[in-house]
């Protein structure tokens, strides 16, 4: 039995970020991470598709990052916030030159066939009942749970994405060729967002980890982090 079964014993920092991980690590005995690079055009309907599914609803990014900022009651750690939201929200808000993680989206999406027009119809639409519930769950998590936990959550994804930037900038080189090959307009456009996510998070990736290390130091906290990784993990499988 491990010290978080008990409930009663304190892991060390690093202890509970290696407790997370080989949870994580787990979850990929059945549920592997894969890179898909996109070989034919007989693929892109079906992602145009997935993609369609995915502003179905509207974005709920700076929902769910501007209760994390909320919630914060530690001033530094609300600074970091701060900039992670300007970061998702894009530095075009703050005299900067980045646009935002949704309008990346968007680029994205297009690229793949998908209209302006078709876009913003699927996020006027009611969401999917099982997304709609598991992004109220997200709101409601970073607005009630304690700020450590909140923010840390984020080391789900972004962690993951911290784990494989790597690979996944060699998939985008590989899809950037392929589309060059296909005389595919706005490349850059088309692999932004993408590129984005695979660099930035990294950085993300270290600010929840500091966040779980500093502040989740009670038996409560780091069991509440322990179950909110879990689900979150279930939760990105279900939607991959």
């Amino acid at each position: 039995m491990t010290a978080m079964d008990t409930k009663s014993e304190v892991l060390t920092p690093d202890d509970l970020i290696n407790s997370l991980e080989a949870i994580r690590q787990n979850h990929y005995k059945t549920y592997p991470y894969r890179i898909k690079t996109i070989q034919s055009k007989d693929e892109l309907p079906g992602l145009a598709a997935s993609k369609l599914r995915s502003h179905s609803g509207g974005d709920i990014n700076h929902r769910f990052e501007g209760e994390r900022y909320i919630n914060c009651t530690d001033k530094a750690m609300r600074r970091k916030q701060l900039r992670k939201l300007v970061d998702e929200g894009g530095e075009v808000a703050v005299g900067g030159t980045k646009v935002s993680h949704p309008l990346l989206a968007k680029w994205e999406s297009q690229s793949f066939g998908l209209t302006a027009e078709e876009i913003e119809a699927a996020e006027r639409s009611d969401a999917d009942p099982g997304v709609l519930i598991w992004r109220g769950w997200h709101v409601s998590r970073d607005r009630y749970y304690s700020f450590p936990v909140a923010i840390g959550s984020g080391l789900v994804g972004e962690g993951e994405n911290r784990l494989f930037a790597d690979q996944q900038m060699e998939a985008i080189d590989k899809d950037a060729e392929t589309f060059r090959k296909w005389g595919m307009p706005h490349i850059e456009e088309a692999l932004l967002n993408r590129k984005e996510h695979a660099g930035i998070d990294v950085e993300h990736a270290e600010f929840n980890e500091r966040v779980i290390k500093e502040y989740c130091t009670t038996p409560k906290l780091q069991e509440q982090i322990r179950q909110v990784f879990i689900l979150r993990l279930q939760q990105r499988a279900r939607i991959r």
